[in-house]
């Protein structure tokens, strides 16, 4: 992907989420239902850094943990909400440049850093290994990622039915992030044809507001083996890589030494 098409799209993110900020805030007051779990890979004292906080949701798991917070997003707005939701002692909320893929912090200071529903934002690959890199470098030595990112390929299963009298064997169709594929295809059809700006297994979503306003959020397509490779790479030893709910794909990478 092209440098300047990599930069219009996280500027037109950072715009967007502020601008959707209220209903995004309104739809998401409480954390995604089979991703609690993620929160045992941050026990009492300490340090954690939630990249990508949006309104700070991620607290909620956190309720009866005493932990150093800090919450970074690139929405201004998102980080206004989530401070003044969340804000509280040895919590920290800051808006951070999207252009930038450097963190403000010493090597080795958090001990997990989740980011939650955020790499699928991320175009180029080039980007989001720099991102994933940066995130190991803040992790302290036996620290631990926790990843997720929308699963937006179908699942496919087959089955025997009964048909017209006789045993027919049938594809079905699973996975609960099913409806968004097409717009992948769509992407796949215009790159053949010459005529999209994305990488393959991109697409575009829309999102509507309370006004009716239309943000066109990128998402990358992330499949297991890409996601699991990216960090990897990046020199965690990965731990977990799977789909949960037919929504998302966990991903739990350690920093070893």
């Amino acid at each position: 992907m092209k440098k300047e098409t990599v930069e219009k799209i996280l500027s037109q993110t950072k715009h967007g989420y502020d601008m959707i900020s209220q209903k995004f805030s309104q739809t998401r007051k409480h954390f995604w239902r089979n991703l609690e779990f993620i929160a045992d890979f941050a026990k009492d004292g300490d340090s954690v850094l939630d990249y990508g906080c949006g309104n700070g949701r991620l607290l909620e798991l956190f309720e009866n943990k005493k932990i150093n917070y800090v919450g970074v997003d690139v929405s201004q707005q998102l980080i206004d909400d989530a401070a003044g939701h969340y804000g509280a002692e040895n919590r920290q909320f800051k808006k951070i440049d999207p252009s930038q893929t450097s963190l403000a912090f010493p090597d080795a200071y958090f001990n997990s850093i989740y980011s939650i529903a955020v790499f699928h934002h991320f175009p180029s690959e080039k980007y989001r290994q720099e991102v994933a890199k940066e995130l190991f470098r803040a992790t302290k030595n036996g620290g631990q990622v926790v990843v997720t990112v929308w699963y937006l390929w179908p699942a496919f299963s087959a089955s025997w039915r009964i048909r017209r009298g006789k045993p027919a064997f049938v594809s079905l169709r699973r996975g609960k992030q099913k409806k968004y594929y097409k717009y992948v295809i769509k992407n796949w059809i215009e790159k053949l044809k010459g005529q999209s700006e994305l990488d393959w297994n991109d697409c575009h979503i829309s999102f509507t507001d309370n006004a009716g306003k239309k943000f066109q959020r990128f998402h990358h397509a992330f499949t297991k083996r890409e996601l699991r490779k990216l960090f990897a790479e990046a020199g965690f030893e990965i731990q977990k890589c799977e789909v949960v709910d037919g929504r998302n794909i966990v991903l739990v990478g350690k920093k070893c030494y």
